[in-house]
């Protein structure tokens, strides 16, 4: 199953991404730009600034922004293996500064539970993502299982916005994993024919 939320995401980044496009923004700047959006979010929660809800909500804006590179280049016709290749690493940091984040707000109110759930959701979540890139690497498709990046931020930002932190974690922390193994039993299927 490929990623269908990312694929809405992506339609609904189309307009604000031809926006920014007459700006003269290149898509590489886009990129640097969410991954400063994504450490301000973390910051935020790491000190608690605000309420959950509000957390919540900058999770998703800060995982839009994520999106809008991709629309400005192509609204640009500015598409480029190098661009490509620094959206994935920075998507890998944008996702790690948020678990970071959290782990520091997690420590400091002593809540050992969701300390050792968002190691293991982080774990999970850099997992997905690189079994995808050694796959392709490999020349084998890999886009499926149940938490690709997008429903990972989507879950999130809705554990927050809801108090549900603990069983968004949770959810992620288990079903990243299982989507590790849906792609390795996929890319082995590929690779063996």
């Amino acid at each position: 199953m490929a990623d269908p939320l990312g694929k809405i995401i992506r339609l609904v980044a189309g307009h604000p991404g031809r926006l920014l496009a007459k700006t003269k923004i290149t898509p590489n700047q886009v990129t640097v730009i969410g991954f400063l959006v994504n450490c301000l979010v973390a910051y935020f929660i790491a000190g608690g600034v605000f309420s959950h809800i509000v957390l919540g909500v900058l999770i998703w804006v800060a995982g839009f922004f994520d999106a809008l590179d991709g629309s400005v280049a192509r609204a640009t016709g500015n598409i480029t293996v190098f661009g490509n290749f620094l959206d994935s690493v920075l998507d890998r940091y944008s996702d790690s500064v948020i678990y970071f984040g959290m782990l520091v707000h997690f420590l400091y109110l002593g809540e050992k539970n969701l300390v050792i759930l968002t190691v293991i959701a982080a774990i999970g979540s850099v997992v997905v993502s690189y079994t995808r890139a050694k796959a392709e690497s490999l020349g084998a498709k890999c886009e499926v299982g149940f938490m690709p990046r997008t429903v990972r931020i989507i879950m999130l930002g809705a554990g927050f916005c809801f108090g549900q932190v603990f069983w968004a974690v949770f959810v992620i922390a288990v079903l990243s994993h299982v989507t590790v193994m849906q792609r390795v039993y996929r890319v082995y299927g590929e690779l063996k024919k």
